[in-house]
């Protein structure tokens, strides 16, 4: 056990900031990728106040109320169907209890229902032609979302519990990733999906069970909680990706998800596409019937590979991948006739945890840590509560 004295005041600093975000709200930007004009709003449980510019305009506002709001000039028009309310620069809807839920259905465009939790504010974007939807959210209940919306409703507590402790240290390496916008994450891939409030009954045991548990590397920095889909068998060194060595993003042989739903992949391109591709793109010689004859058969068969065929061209797989929207880097070459036929495994970047794979070790009855364990090396699972003894001095 490390004695309190021996930590330095900085290390202090630091994880006493962390444990104070943990135990707040989070603000996150939703339906980021819609450029909504018009949307609906009504509470889905308990009741809830509305504000226009500061003022109260409504004070209980329950489960019958629906209101609409839409953009009209720099102005947000809030009506419901039997009357006009007003026009306001911005709206905030704050729920009156602690278990309050509203839904949101964008109008223009159309789009489906999505229920969230807690608070929403609402303003008008800068380019005066769509809305900004914030939703300030306890961060457990925005975690048991994400853990939702990134990993299912069909596997197990383990595995909920292990996915939930990597949303939350994710959040809390990146919580200003977009301070600069008026919001601290949004809900696309950029940061986190985050579709909407959880549903699942073994997603809300998982968070709850591992409240407050992080993960930090030997330094006791919180890590780059990366993960992906499907790692085809081997996973991938972070500077392969992203050019950042880590002490723990290394590759692992994977045998757990090889036999998962994203574990192949097949994509039939054609021999002059992929000729001018190669030519116009990275000069490869299309003209030397040796050297393309070696890229219209090039293999990753005995493992993964950063380049391909050649080095010395220095052509990355992860450029290949971008240009053609592969699913993986992790492919093989072989030509049949007027076409190349890329045989892939995996689906994702591969770097971090494949989460098919620790689905299946949680289906095989791994515990959480050691699926964490076999994925990420020579990291630790902190609790931030714990972190209220360092208080006492």
């Amino acid at each position: 056990m490390i004695k309190k004295k021996s930590l330095p005041l900085f290390l202090i600093c630091f994880l006493f900031s962390i444990h104070f975000t943990q135990a707040s709200t989070v603000s996150v930007r939703i339906l980021t990728t819609k450029v909504i004009n018009t949307f609906i709003f009504s509470p889905l449980s308990g009741t809830y106040k509305i504000y226009g510019d500061g003022k109260l305009l409504s004070d209980s506002v329950d489960p019958s109320g629906i209101f609409q709001m839409s953009i009209t000039g720099d102005s947000i028009l809030l009506k419901t169907f039997e009357k006009t309310i007003g026009k306001y620069s911005a709206i905030n809807i704050f729920a009156r209890q602690g278990n309050s839920a509203f839904k949101i259905k964008s109008v223009l465009p159309e789009s489906k229902v999505r229920l969230y939790d807690d608070n929403l504010d609402i303003s008008i974007g800068a380019d005066k032609k769509q809305f900004l939807l914030i939703n300030k959210v306890d961060l457990e209940k925005y975690i048991a979302g994400v853990v939702e919306s990134e990993s299912g409703t069909k596997t197990s507590l383990e595995y909920y519990k292990l996915q939930s402790i990597l949303c939350r240290t994710y959040l809390l390496a990146n919580i200003n990733r977009h301070v600069a916008d008026g919001f601290q994450v949004c809900d696309d891939v950029h940061c986190q999906a985050y579709l909407s409030k959880n549903k699942e009954e073994d997603v809300t045991k998982a968070v709850l069970d591992t409240k407050g548990l992080v993960v930090v590397d030997n330094d006791l920095n919180l890590i780059t909680a990366a993960f992906h889909s499907n790692c085809g068998g081997q996973t991938v060194n972070s500077q392969d990706v992203w050019s950042i060595s880590t002490s723990y993003l290394k590759s692992v042989k994977d045998t757990f998800c090889l036999n998962q739903p994203h574990a192949k992949w097949q994509r039939t391109i054609s021999l002059e596409d992929w000729k001018a591709y190669l030519q116009l793109k990275h000069k490869y010689p299309v003209d030397d019937s040796l050297k393309m004859n070696t890229a219209n058969n090039f293999s990753q068969n005995s493992g993964r590979s950063i380049y391909f065929v050649d080095r010395d061209l220095k052509i990355p797989l992860k450029v290949i991948r971008a240009d053609f929207q592969l699913k993986s880097t992790y492919f093989s070459i072989e030509q049949q006739g007027d076409n190349v036929i890329f045989n892939g495994r995996g689906y994702g970047h591969g770097v971090g945890l494949c989460q098919e794979g620790a689905m299946r070790m949680a289906s095989l009855k791994y515990s959480y840590k050691s699926i964490l364990n076999f994925y990420y090396k020579d990291v630790h699972l902190v609790d931030l509560s714990a972190l209220n003894y360092f208080k006492q001095e």
